[in-house]
C-alpha cells in the first residue's frame, strides 16, 4: 500500500485522501481550563461522545487529563454539545498548533 506522506486519519475520515498544504481545514476541539476534568471533577462526557475517538483522557496527578487528537478530529462539534461546562470550542487548526 503507498500511502501519500501527507495522508492523515484526519483527511481520511473528512475525504481527503491526502492533506496537501492549502487545503481548508476544519475547526478542532480545543478543551478551555472551566473543564471540570480540569479541575478534579470524573467527567469524560466528551470522550464519550467522540465519534471519533479524538478526545483522550492522560493519567496525571489529580486525575485524568482531557486531550484532544487533533489528527483524528473532525471538528464535529459532538464533545462540545456533550460538555455541562460548556468548555469545549472549535478552532481553527492554526490557533490549536
Amino acid at each position: 500500500m503507498d500511502d501519500a506522506p501527507h495522508s492523515t486519519r484526519r483527511g481520511f475520515l473528512l475525504g481527503r485522501i491526502n492533506g496537501k498544504a492549502g487545503e481548508e481545514q476544519p475547526p478542532v476541539a480545543v478543551i478551555q481550563q472551566s473543564c471540570f476534568a480540569l479541575r478534579g471533577v470524573a467527567c469524560m462526557s466528551c470522550r464519550d461522545a467522540c465519534p471519533t475517538g479524538a478526545v483522550r483522557f492522560e493519567l496525571a496527578l489529580g486525575g485524568a487529563r482531557p486531550k484532544i487528537q487533533t489528527d483524528s478530529c473532525t471538528g464535529c462539534g459532538d464533545c462540545s454539545r456533550a460538555c455541562p461546562a460548556d468548555a469545549i470550542r472549535l478552532s481553527e487548526p492554526e490557533e490549536v498548533a
